[in-house]
């Protein structure tokens, strides 16, 4: 029992470096946040999503109440009245485990939100979209000629692309209890389907701005990453500290990956000069 208590005592220690130490990066990134957001004002935004997309808006909200003076109209395409300024915009695309779907919903959306005014959109698809057994190449296929698609018809919007989230990896314990129980674990195998996606997302749109969601999460505050290796293949996968539930990001995920949302739309309106 004594040794449950130490072992516990130095896991909270642990967790309460990580999180005092991501308190004063963000702190000390005070100002290229306020420049950041300051891009962001009076621009039209859309973000299409399920589930992570959530958390990420609500790191977003809490990076714009911790700067003074600055605000952004966030709306929900299915609940409010588009306002005829600036705003961020989202709502749920499609439905998980049918990513294709998602796209289709997309495109739509964008067409609804008269995109010769809209300045940036983007999609994210959930883990749950890319699966151990995904069809990867035909996923990313159907996602590429919808965004190519629209980038041709509505050259004015800029079109920032999302990397796949990550899940938690089953730790090796749980590992060797369900080989003990002759339980199947896929944890592996789908993070290592999301790596992939990822890796055709990066090599097909380079030089274009890309939100890249699953680098956040599977960076730690140091700048090492988070991996295993997968039929000889490094793959990357979520964080403990980032999560509440193995998917879906806690306060200290939804910050991070919501600060590089921000610096990758502010990146992306430099870049075109908007």
């Amino acid at each position: 029992m004594k040794s449950v208590i130490t072992l516990l005592t130095i896991t909270l220690g642990i967790m309460a470096c990580s999180n005092n130490h991501e308190d004063a990066k963000l702190t000390m990134d005070d100002e290229s946040l306020r420049t950041d957001l300051q891009l962001l004002q009076g621009k039209r935004i859309y973000f299409g999503h399920q589930s992570v997309g959530f958390d990420v808006i609500a790191g977003a909200k809490e990076l714009y109440a911790s700067v003074p003076n600055l605000s952004l109209d966030f709306v929900s395409l299915e609940k409010s009245t588009i306002p005829s300024g600036g705003f961020f915009a989202d709502s749920r695309i499609g439905r998980n485990n049918f990513p294709n779907e998602k796209c289709d919903d997309f495109r739509k959306n964008i067409v609804t939100l008269d995109p010769e005014s809209l300045d940036i959109a983007l999609m994210k698809f959930c883990y749950a979209d890319i699966g151990p057994e995904a069809e990867v190449e035909e996923i990313f296929e159907h996602y590429a000629r919808t965004l190519d698609t629209l980038a041709q018809q509505f050259p004015r919007t800029i079109f920032v692309h999302v990397t796949v989230p990550y899940t938690l990896k089953t730790s090796s314990w749980k590992l060797f209890l369900k080989k003990i129980l002759g339980r199947e674990d896929k944890s592996e195998a789908a993070n290592y389907q999301r790596n992939r996606f990822n890796a055709l997302l990066m090599q097909r749109f380079t030089g274009a701005p890309v939100y890249d969601l699953a680098r956040v999460e599977s960076t730690f505050p140091d700048g090492q990453r988070q991996s295993f290796q997968y039929n000889d293949t490094t793959v990357y996968s979520l964080i403990g500290d980032y999560t509440y539930d193995g998917g879906h990001l806690n306060e200290m995920g939804r910050k991070l990956a919501a600060r590089e949302l921000i610096r990758t739309l502010a990146n992306a309106i430099k870049a075109r000069g908007k």
